[in-house]
């Protein structure tokens, strides 16, 4: 084993028996090489079923860097803007004072000014989504410009549906899927055997919802753990399972030709899948921390990344050639914690190894 195999290792092993996972899959490359690939842990704490290094996962958040790859393909393919207004691309959109004129580059950068969070869910039986838009209070009161929002790409996965006429799993299948070669990059319900639990029912939303006085009566059963449907809770109840911000499962070696799909600026096997200008603009700082579909802060020591809820994170250093996935079932214990610790050090181990 060799000094960052024993390193990372060791780093799993303290943070699983700590109880801030019950498992995870860390998948490293650079330059083209496979640097590691290991599975640590339980990907199901009942069953008590081994993490394998093919395990499929809730995706959650990172899910809006594949929405934001998709943004970017219709815009290579001159059928989107970054300056586009939502007003003009969703009809629905524009009959919405607030929502008409935010820009695509709003949507992804977080700098649209819509609140962080709603639970649309709590609205049903009414379906529409723009119904519950036009009724509830949209602009956030923060006088910072970012503010990290569900809703921004809730909307682009709207946009991605109207522009393909299609559902986001037949646009993932055919833009992503069969291009990319990416098996098990799919929207839920899964029934594989070897998927990574998550939370035992929504319970951590249950108490944001209380928090907004916000009621809801068909919440899964929180003594079994979640496992092949979505976590959150809009892209569950409301959007049955397929939503822009979240909703896809995957694996570390999807993830890690997404990846490569950016460190190498979008061309893939020679041909130009994304537009190399836009690519480079993705990874950059366009509003604070943000780029296109990729931020640039915490955990993330340097390069871009994106995280999601569930314990997962894709990172990408550009300057030295690198990436990181790092795949963790950090709901499944029993009083889940933030793992951005967990996360510094191991990545900090990396470049200290790598640099």
């Amino acid at each position: 084993m060799s000094s960052l195999e024993t390193k990372i290792y060791n780093i799993f092993k303290k943070y699983i028996d700590n109880s801030y996972m019950a498992g995870g899959v860390c998948s490293i490359k650079q330059n083209d090489q496979q640097i590691l690939l290991e599975a640590y842990g339980k990907r199901n704490m009942v069953t008590c079923e081994d993490v394998r290094t093919d395990t499929i996962f809730d995706l959650a958040s990172v899910t809006k860097t594949i929405t934001s790859t998709l943004i970017l393909k219709l815009i290579t393919k001159n059928r989107l803007a970054l300056d586009a207004k939502l007003g003009d691309c969703l009809l629905a959109a524009a009959r919405n004072g607030v929502l008409a004129p935010i820009t695509i580059q709003q949507l992804l950068t977080h700098t649209s000014g819509l609140v962080a969070w709603f639970p649309f869910y709590t609205e049903l039986p009414t379906s529409d989504l723009y119904e519950i838009l036009s009724s509830i209070e949209l602009n956030h009161q923060e006088e910072k410009e970012v503010v990290y929002s569900d809703l921004n790409y809730i909307l682009l996965g709207e946009i991605l549906k109207h522009k393909h006429q299609a559902s986001l799993q037949k646009i993932i299948e055919k833009e992503l899927v069969q291009p990319l070669q990416l098996p098990y990059l799919t929207y839920g319900p899964l029934f594989d055997e070897n998927i990574a639990a998550t939370e035992f029912g929504n319970q951590i939303e249950m108490e944001m919802c209380r928090s907004r006085n916000k009621t809801f009566s068909s919440w899964r059963d929180t003594s079994k753990p979640i496992i092949g449907e979505v976590n959150d809770g809009n892209a569950h109840y409301f959007f049955q399972g397929q939503s822009g911000h979240a909703g896809l499962f995957g694996t570390a070696a999807d993830l890690s030709k997404i990846a490569e799909l950016y460190l190498k600026g979008g061309i893939v096997g020679g041909t130009e899948f994304l537009d190399p200008k836009l690519v480079k603009q993705s990874l950059q700082t366009i509003a604070e921390d943000r780029g296109l579909g990729w931020h640039s802060s915490n955990p993330f020591p340097v390069g871009f990344g994106h995280t999601g809820f569930t314990g997962t994170a894709l990172w990408v250093v550009p300057e030295k050639n690198l990436q990181v996935v790092l795949l963790t079932n950090r709901l499944h214990v029993e009083e889940p914690v933030n793992i951005n610790p967990f996360r510094q050090e191991l990545y900090e181990e990396i470049l200290n190894k790598l640099s």
